[in-house]
């Protein structure tokens, strides 16, 4: 098959993405060629287009100008070309790429097929979009609390934009009890409450720490996940956590170094657990297998996440908007003419 073409964002310097035509390289062996219906916006995809952060503008994972579609990597899309045994032309599948494949800012996008899983042709595709999100949470949560949940637990979520509000509903469906959400948006914290937050924080306003206290009766939360990528976010969670209760960071870095309350954590006998990325390295992607059940059977809402839609042609546009967080934005998808 010749080269297909099409739109694609390419990001040409720290924070400056452009549009162009590209040509789309053919598949290899076990790959295939996909062509993208609607991709979304991860907030760690903000921090790698902007670079402002130390740790940001040195991660580089490709010289500039970067590949064509970097760094998308959620994204539904059908199967137009194929030189795998899995996948035929017209599969629609989800895509859950790893760095090297990265590239669902763009009309085409051509990936190994080890990142790919089938879709059902029904519903919308910007629900399916969301279980590569989810399958994230997902694999992240398996390493935050792998046992059954004893009665009466609570979890907090510091950062409730997309992945937060998944990780919010996913402690619930788990077994906690009480899952108290906190967030700088009042608008993220209105949709937390309408998927069952028992507890919200709008900081600075509000003590994250005398919320979690109140709730918990003087204890703490068992389980504080960070899910806003931020320092600011890891320290609320940091001062949340009860004795012998779990932090779960799963924001990529800010910095280098972090400011840590280590007196704090030593009295509580705190544990810290990480979880950034994982999930495209598991055999058979279970945790992306698992997202799309919980959307499919409805014990995870998906619905109320993409808040703004926007034509790959006006890429800067949502980037801009995903950063500023105006507009009571959740969560942006993109799609392609």
């Amino acid at each position: 098959m010749p080269h297909v073409r099409g739109e694609a964002a390419v990001l040409v310097e720290p924070g400056r993405l452009e549009v162009a035509e590209v040509a789309f390289r053919e598949p290899a062996e076990g790959e295939v060629l996909v062509r993208n219906t609607v991709a979304a916006i991860c907030g760690s995809d903000v921090h790698r287009v902007r670079a402002e952060s130390p740790f940001f503008r040195d991660m580089r994972d490709h010289p500039y100008p970067c590949p064509a579609g970097y760094p998308g990597h959620e994204g539904v899309g059908e199967v137009v070309e194929s030189r795998s045994a899995r996948f035929s032309p017209g599969d629609l599948v989800l895509t859950v790429p790893n760095h090297a494949y990265m590239a669902s800012f763009a009309r085409y996008q051509t990936i190994a097929d080890r990142f790919l899983l089938p879709v059902k042709g029904t519903g919308a595709p910007t629900v399916q979009l969301m279980a590569q999100q989810l399958g994230t949470v997902v694999f992240a949560l398996k390493r935050f609390w792998p046992e059954p949940v004893p009665e009466g637990s609570t979890a907090a979520v510091v950062g409730v934009g997309s992945a937060g509000l998944l990780f919010q509903q996913l402690l619930k469906h788990r077994g906690f009890e009480k899952v108290v959400a906190v967030d700088l948006e009042p608008g993220r914290l209105a949709v937390a409450r309408s998927l069952g937050a028992d507890a919200t924080v709008h900081v600075p306003g509000q003590s994250a720490e005398e919320v979690v206290m109140e709730a918990t009766g003087g204890k703490g939360a068992d389980l504080v996940v960070e899910a806003a990528g931020t320092d600011g976010a890891r320290e609320h969670a940091m001062r949340m956590v009860g004795q012998h209760g779990r932090l779960g960071f799963f924001g990529m870095p800010e910095d280098y170094d972090m400011r840590i309350p280590y007196a704090h954590l030593f009295v509580r006998q705190a544990q810290l657990i990480t979880a950034v990325g994982g999930a495209q390295l598991e055999p058979g992607l279970p945790s992306f297998r698992t997202a799309l059940e919980l959307i499919g059977d409805g014990s995870i809402r998906v619905d109320d996440h993409i808040t703004h839609t926007f034509d790959i042609k006006n890429i800067a546009d949502a980037f801009d908007l995903a950063h500023n967080r105006q507009d009571d934005v959740v969560k942006i998808a993109l799609t392609f003419g």
